[in-house]
């Protein structure tokens, strides 16, 4: 199977697909300007060609219908002067005999009728030329005047042509693909603000997202996400709405059975009471179930208003469970203590006594008899509030420590069934007051102690 390849991100499709035609674009400029550059500089070297003809032509004269050259050494000196390439003068009169000049022009000749110079590249040897050629008349006689010199100047010039085009037209394109990156990065700025903003929401944050100063290119995009939250909204709280009335319609015919169970066990014979507290120890975990569901039901972002926040004073919810959970304590041999210490948050109390009922309920739950529970609360330093509940039972795996929060996870060594609940709506009521949740090992290494932090700025908003 192949690897699917990851797709471009936007910039990158942007600067690719604006970046190629940039590139091709720099490729048909340097040869353009190539060729113009190369047009201007051969026009430059034929025109001083052409003069070092005309000059030769100058130096013609007739005598008596014979061609005469006044050519002395030092004027054919100035006229072959190059300090690169090598000039070849020819004159020849009209029966193609050599007046003056280098032999080797001598086949250029015979074709040479433009009184004006006429150019050809050709060769001389292994060496091409470039030649000007004209036929002059002087008095009675047409003398024909050959101009030649090698292409090494040329070739230079083209090269430092093309060196300079391309560095030119590169620099261009180079500067060019800058403004692009950076505009593109400009441009997709406010695109960069809404995926923050999405990034920065938390998972059970499903309002719609402002689209008031987005983009117009990105708002189909936008209300699409938005239609989606919506629906996902309505979906939870369909579903939070069925388990809770579910939970409800469960809970008085569960209390009625556990209440006629009861009266039963009265009026049956000894051999059947046995059956009776099965069924009923059964009933308890049921109603126990049902209370979860509904609690975990109500403690859902859309079941909790931050606006109905109140100060909550976490010492006297911890007297409070005193009287709830000492008897269950008594009964199972468990040294249940409170260390209550002035502390307050803004919150939901009923949320806050739910989450401290469940901790405190996980640990009769789990540890055995003759143990220690200790629950309690206090101020940091910062002014921010803490509650402990704290045991010194079986204690709970590191590995396992992220996992006890999932809803119906339940440890191997459970052996009480228990729902799987009570810690996930733990996590879940820390989460609506911006609470953190720790899982630590007490001071004497035996046991857990689960610690919940709430932020400082909780305590200022109730201030």
């Amino acid at each position: 199977m192949h690897e699917r390849r990851a797709p471009l991100a936007l910039r990158g499709r942007l600067l690719a697909v604006l970046a190629l035609p940039l590139l091709v674009l720099m490729v048909i400029g340097t040869v353009a300007d190539y060729r113009q550059a190369s047009r201007v500089a051969n026009e430059a070297y034929d025109h001083s060609l052409a003069s070092t003809a005309v000059a030769l032509a100058s130096r013609l004269d007739d005598e008596d219908g014979d061609v005469d050259v006044d050519l002395p050494k030092q004027a054919e000196a100035v006229l072959r002067a190059d300090s690169v390439d090598k000039v070849f003068l020819l004159v020849a009169d009209p029966q193609g005999r050599i007046r003056a000049g280098d032999k080797e022009l001598l086949p250029f000749v015979a074709d040479v009728e433009s009184p004006t110079p006429a150019f050809r590249t050709l060769r001389i040897g292994h060496d091409k030329v470039r030649v000007a050629a004209l036929r002059h008349r002087t008095g009675r006689t047409v003398a024909t005047v050959v101009v030649a010199e090698t292409l090494l100047k040329r070739e230079r010039a083209a090269r430092q042509i093309v060196v300079t085009t391309i560095l030119a037209n590169l620099a261009q394109t180079l500067a060019a693909l800058a403004i692009l990156f950076f505009g593109v990065r400009y441009a997709l700025r406010p695109l960069d603000a809404v995926s923050e903003q999405v990034a920065r929401r938390s998972p059970d944050k499903l309002d719609p997202i402002p689209d008031d100063d987005a983009p117009r290119e990105i708002r189909p995009l936008l209300a699409a996400i938005n239609r989606l939250m919506h629906s996902l909204s309505e979906a939870g709280i369909a579903q939070r709405a069925f388990i809770s009335n579910a939970a409800h319609q469960l809970r008085t015919p569960i209390t009625g059975l556990q209440t006629q169970l009861e009266l039963a066990a009265d009026s049956l014979p000894a051999e059947a009471r046995p059956r009776i507290a099965r069924l009923l120890a059964a009933t308890s975990k049921l109603a126990h179930l049902t209370h979860q569901l509904l609690a975990l039901a109500r403690s859902a972002p859309e079941a909790t208003d931050p606006a109905r926040h109140q100060i909550v004073a976490l010492d006297q919810l911890l007297e409070e469970a005193a009287t709830d959970f000492v008897d269950r304590a008594l009964a199972h041999q468990i040294d249940l203590g409170f260390a209550p210490a002035p502390a307050a948050v803004r919150g939901s109390q009923w949320l806050l006594k739910e989450l401290l009922a469940n901790l405190i309920d996980n640990a009769l739950q789990y540890c055995p008899p003759g143990a220690h529970v200790t629950a309690r609360c206090g101020s940091a330093a910062d002014g921010s509030a803490w509650l402990e509940v704290e045991d010194d039972g079986p204690g709970i795996p590191e590995s396992l420590r992220e996992r006890i929060f999932e809803r119906f996870f339940r440890l191997a060594t459970d052996q009480e069934q228990g729902s799987g609940l009570g810690l996930a709506i733990v996590k879940e009521v820390a989460l609506r007051h911006g609470a953190e949740v720790q899982v630590l090992t007490p001071a004497g290494g035996q046991g857990v102690c689960f610690r919940i932090r709430f932020p400082q700025q909780v305590l200022a908003i109730g201030g």
